[in-house]
């Protein structure tokens, strides 16, 4: 359900800065920033080890896992239940990236080997448990949820948004989003005893240098990672 450039932009927003050298590069070594990079944008503590290989520290690392938390909330859990965000208010939205944390709590990967290819690239082999939590509340009776929610709640239409000064109309929008940003946060939340997972999938992600002998994983792999393990 992402986007193609929101996909691309959370991708290029995980990568950045988060590189190792080809002298450093080796089959161990590309299994443990693979490690690293999927336990920087899970769990925010990924081991010391990977640390080191990218040089930099917790507290950068725990920086990125929230910043991924932000654009998940913003590109992928937003638009799939028709929030709209400038209407949330910011207890509103910590309470969205509290309830995203404890979903991610429950992603589960396993980062198996690295093959050698040729021009210095790694295969990484690894296996996803996605979790079907949103997908699974999307299909239990969220279509039900914005019916229930129109027959009490309503924008002005046509005729009456002439009827009222522009800062009365946004009050009403104010409303109305704030309203159902709430009913969309009580619908999930209620469901969060509820998590179901798929089962595993293989996937082969590419680590590879580019012209400076700076590794990161491809874009487009950490993109399908990211949908595999946290279904829409």
């Amino acid at each position: 359900m992402r986007r193609p450039l929101a996909a691309l932009a959370l991708a290029a927003l995980l990568l950045s800065g988060c590189a190792t050298t080809q002298d450093q590069i080796s089959r161990a070594n590309a299994v443990l920033y693979v490690q690293g990079v999927l336990d920087e944008t899970y769990t925010g503590a990924p081991q010391d080890a990977y640390l080191a290989l990218v040089d930099y520290g917790p507290d950068q690392a725990l920086q990125r896992f929230e910043a991924n938390l932000s654009a998940e909330y913003s590109q992928r859990l937003a638009p799939r239940f028709e929030l709209e965000d400038r209407y949330v208010s910011r207890a509103l939205r910590a309470d969205f990236l509290s309830l995203l944390e404890t979903v991610y709590q429950k992603a589960s990967y396993t980062v198996h080997a690295a093959t050698p290819l040729e021009e210095g690239r790694y295969c990484v082999e690894l296996s996803v448990t996605p979790v079907a939590f949103f997908a699974a509340a999307y299909d239990d009776g969220f279509d039900l949820l914005r019916q229930d929610f129109d027959q009490t709640h309503h924008l002005p239409d046509e005729a009456e948004a002439q009827t009222l000064s522009p800062a009365d109309l946004r009050r009403a929008e104010e409303r109305y989003y704030g309203d159902w940003a709430q009913a969309v946060y009580d619908y999930l939340y209620a469901r969060l005893d509820n998590i179901t997972t798929d089962p595993a999938v293989t996937k082969l992600v590419l680590l590879t240098p580019d012209s400076q002998g700076l590794y990161t994983l491809s874009p487009t792999d950490l993109q399908d990672v990211d949908d595999l393990i946290l279904r829409y």
